[in-house]
């Protein structure tokens, strides 16, 4: 298997969504998920992630409320976590921002809503350009 720096965040981001969706809809805890240590061999990036979306998740929503003109917790699921992924990406990994937005619509496509995809970048886009500068 290859070193987690050598291999790419997609597919753990796929499993993170997935299980961001089944902690807030399934009463699922982060804990309880990160029990199965299959996921984390096939996933190396999931633990961080996962682990840092769920610890930073109050942060997360503040920063993105800031940008949103309407409630966060008013979004489909799938949209809000795919927002809060991308947020806490660009606080904490070096990518740069146009992969992480692109890679949130990515998500949002294949599991969230017909056109949920477009409030997610537009949301996303309106951070960058903002005070949020420094992430």
């Amino acid at each position: 298997m290859k070193s987690k720096k050598n291999t790419s965040p997609v597919r753990s981001r796929d499993k993170v969504l997935q299980s961001l969706y089944e902690i807030e809809l399934g009463g699922s805890t982060a804990k309880e998920i990160l029990k199965d240590k299959d996921i984390q061999k096939r996933y190396p990036h999931f633990k961080d992630l996962l682990t840092g979306v769920t610890e930073s998740m109050p942060n997360l929503d503040n920063l993105l409320q800031q940008h949103m003109d309407r409630d966060l917790l008013g979004l489909d699921p799938i949209e809000r976590n795919a927002l809060r992924l991308a947020i806490y990406e660009m606080l904490h990994s070096d990518l740069d921002k146009p992969i992480i937005i692109n890679e949130s619509i990515r998500l949002t496509k294949k599991y969230g809503a017909v056109d949920g995809h477009k409030y997610v970048n537009a949301v996303l886009d309106k951070a960058i350009k903002s005070d949020l500068q420094q992430i």
